[in-house]
């Protein structure tokens, strides 16, 4: 994640070359977290949007998110403020080093979703990063939010990360309150992995603050995303998981079915 934007909020938050290769290296998209999240993701934006609809990654690194929507019928672009190692079959549609607001006029004229994967807690003051992307996307109709979420799971991975805080989902309504948003559809998940990050944090042990790409078993990776996915579908929104996404939209437009 990069966040990208004129605010003075995001100024120094993209990513260094050695925290692109840390956090996203080639392969990264093969982790079973990653596997669930896409799918997951992917989800929420059908519930929002039509295939062919435009939708733009805010903060999109290689552009993993890009090529699945892209697969999936969506007319999906992405942009980060770092110089992330673009994959080669969306670099372009991906653009490096470059902020949203900076985006051609007529891209951004087309945009009628937003996704902002692990973005807002980089961010001081998110409603006013969140104001700056509405108002630079005239068509937007839908933000697609996920972070990291529960407080209470605070650990050296989130100081690694410079995060500001992790997530609960009054929290993202007091931001979207502010943001003139309204959250239409939201849901806790990676909630297996709830118990075992409040686990360690009761112990005092570190965490690992890298998904690194799988080296072999990717058969086990797919089929553990596989049961992430389908753990999100049934279990009920509310239970607390490490992850916290929700679709939100300008107030008094289009609601979304999730």
């Amino acid at each position: 994640m990069n966040v990208l934007t004129n605010s003075n909020d995001a100024t120094g938050t993209e990513f260094t070359s050695n925290e692109f290769d840390e956090g996203y290296p080639s392969g990264y998209e093969l982790h079973y977290w990653n596997c669930a999240r896409s799918a997951i993701v992917q989800d929420y934006v059908s519930s929002c949007c039509r295939k062919g609809d435009t939708v733009l990654e805010i903060g999109s690194s290689r552009g993993h998110y890009v090529r699945v929507l892209r697969a999936a019928g969506f007319d999906a672009y992405g942009c980060d403020l770092g110089d992330a190692p673009v994959y080669e079959d969306v670099q372009g549609f991906v653009f490096a080093k470059t902020d949203f607001a900076n985006l051609d006029v007529n891209l951004r004229e087309r945009v009628t979703a937003v996704l902002l994967l692990d973005v807002i807690e980089h961010i001081e003051r998110p409603a006013d990063f969140l104001r700056s992307v509405v108002e630079s996307m005239p068509a937007l109709r839908s933000l697609i939010i996920a972070v990291p979420a529960r407080q209470e799971l605070w650990s050296n991975y989130d100081e690694h990360w410079r995060h500001f805080l992790r997530y609960d989902i009054g929290k993202l309504r007091e931001v979207a309150r502010d943001s003139h948003l309204s959250i239409n559809g939201w849901s806790y998940f990676f909630h297996a992995l709830y118990v075992p990050a409040l686990i360690l944090k009761k112990l005092g042990l570190r965490r690992a603050t890298a998904f690194p790409a799988p080296k072999g078993n990717f058969w086990l990776h797919r089929l553990l995303g596989r049961m992430f996915w389908l753990e999100s579908r049934l279990l009920p929104k509310q239970i607390f998981g490490t992850s916290l996404i929700c679709v939100c939209t300008l107030e008094g437009r289009n609601k979304s079915s999730v």
